[in-house]
């Protein structure tokens, strides 16, 4: 069978690029050998913040009498919950596969390899042939030596997710994004909670200031989070159906599960590569050009199989841009800091754009601004006083470099720092820009206002 276009994996990067390709009018194929919707929506994003949202209630209803509210303690009905998790993953799929079938992008449930002369070969044993053909085969969980995931005592990120336990205590290898995330929704869950972090800081691979890190760390700790930084895990041997992990810097560590979350690695192998002549670097990633195009000429490759943050809207972006590219537009501008980032632990971190660290590095004269999470009404009255806005600019013309927010909602409130950073707008733009009152949005004007040296309901440094 031929077509204009087939995309091989459809997760947010791929699913995205065959609806696009469809709506321009090219005749689409999307290969998919697991779930339509990728590791994201069964595996990654969904379904680690619908537990996120489930267990921040365990959290409200735990400190609500402080305004006079009580409730009989709850309780966690986990099957129920798993449930319910699920639920909101199947709705979603849903989704997706009807959106494919209405955009006449027919799929194809297989495994797929490439073939020479821009063919692929299926497990059905079919071949499709395209003119053009773009890889959006995702990353799975990097297994680490002496915590294999074959044993129920190791979980990789999928384990967690899985809900089939809440361990008394367990042990997070690795304190980035993933790590954090589920090291918050389990503490929410009653477990004893502890962080081992092989390098000197959480979050050490994003551009994060260290003003936002301690912040985030003094929180964790205070919800009675265990961080231990520049500490190795370098073993376990079983023990009273748990675990005891042995430690290279810290002591040794007991635990029910052990849940290994050191980063993901692109699927990049297995997928046929190597008959194209398209080799990945060391850690398996892709090589692309502007236009997202491998050293094989008609095949492409987008989300986390290039380099880049691994962000399920990075993917989507770049789905959507490069199937524009195939009618004959210009490749969209996806510059990496414009591109945000969200963290859903308690509080939340957001970010977009530079730090006030990586501004300084790069010679550029700044102003920075703050605001904190206690000046606002809203967050006062929501029992979410905790955390800060922080803008940078540009000292000679006021332009929005950076916007970093540690607090409450922070994943929604970074969406306007975005805009304005790929529109290239002043701080100057956001004080003067009316925010409603009383909302968190005002935290991000108070900042701006801050960085100018006006503000209103703060003291000006």
């Amino acid at each position: 069978m031929r077509y204009d276009v087939v995309i091989v994996g459809a997760g947010p990067g791929g699913y995205a690029c065959a609806i696009r390709s469809a709506q321009l009018g090219l005749r689409t194929a999307l290969v998919e050998e697991r779930k339509i919707g990728g590791v994201c929506l069964h595996w990654g994003c969904i379904p680690t913040k619908a537990l996120y949202a489930a267990t921040k209630l365990l959290h409200q209803a735990g400190t609500a009498a402080e305004m006079g509210i009580a409730f009989t303690p709850p309780t966690v009905d986990l099957p129920a919950l798993a449930a319910w998790k699920e639920s909101v993953v199947t709705a979603l799929a849903g989704g997706i596969v009807t959106l494919l079938e209405k955009g006449g992008v027919t799929v194809y449930p297989a495994r797929a390899e490439l073939r020479a002369d821009r063919a692929i070969g299926l497990s059905t044993g079919e071949t499709l042939e395209a003119e053009r053909i773009v890889l959006a085969t995702g990353s799975s969980p990097i297994e680490i030596p002496g915590f294999p995931f074959a044993d129920p005592a190791v979980w990789s990120s999928d384990d967690a997710l899985a809900l089939r336990e809440i361990p008394r205590r367990l042990v997070v290898i690795g304190g980035g994004v993933i790590g954090l995330e589920l090291a918050n929704i389990y503490r929410r869950l009653g477990s004893d909670v502890t962080i081992v972090e092989l390098l000197p800081e959480i979050l050490a691979t994003l551009d994060l200031d260290r003003r936002t890190v301690a912040g985030l760390k003094r929180s964790l700790a205070a919800r009675g989070i265990r961080i231990l930084t520049a500490v190795k895990a370098t073993g376990y041997v079983p023990e009273n159906g748990g675990a005891l992990l042995a430690t290279e810097g810290g002591e040794p560590l007991r635990a029910d599960r052990i849940l290994v979350a050191v980063g993901r690695r692109p699927n990049s192998t297995g997928i046929g590569l190597e008959r194209v002549s398209v080799s990945p670097d060391r850690r398996g990633f892709v090589a692309v050009d502007a236009g997202w195009h491998t050293t094989a000429d008609g095949i492409y490759a987008i989300g986390d199989l290039v380099p880049g943050p691994m962000l399920a809207h990075k993917a989507t972006a770049e789905g959507v841009a490069l199937a524009d590219t195939f009618a004959g537009e210009p490749a969209a501008r996806i510059a990496a800091e414009e591109i945000p980032q969200a963290i859903f632990t308690d509080p939340e971190v957001a970010s977009v754009g530079l730090s006030e660290k990586a501004a300084k590095e790069r010679g550029t004269e700044i102003l920075v601004g703050r605001f904190p999470y206690g000046a606002l009404g809203k967050a006062v009255g929501m029992r979410e006083p905790d955390g800060f806005f922080q803008v940078v600019a540009d000292a000679s013309d006021h332009r929005l470099l950076g916007v970093q927010i540690l607090g409450a909602e922070a994943s929604d409130l970074i969406g306007e720092a975005a805009l304005a950073v790929r529109s290239r707008m002043t701080v100057d733009a956001i004080a003067h820009t009316v925010h409603a009152h009383p909302t968190l949005p005002e935290g991000l004007q108070g900042a701006a206002e801050s960085a100018l040296g006006r503000a209103i309901h703060t003291a000006n440094r």
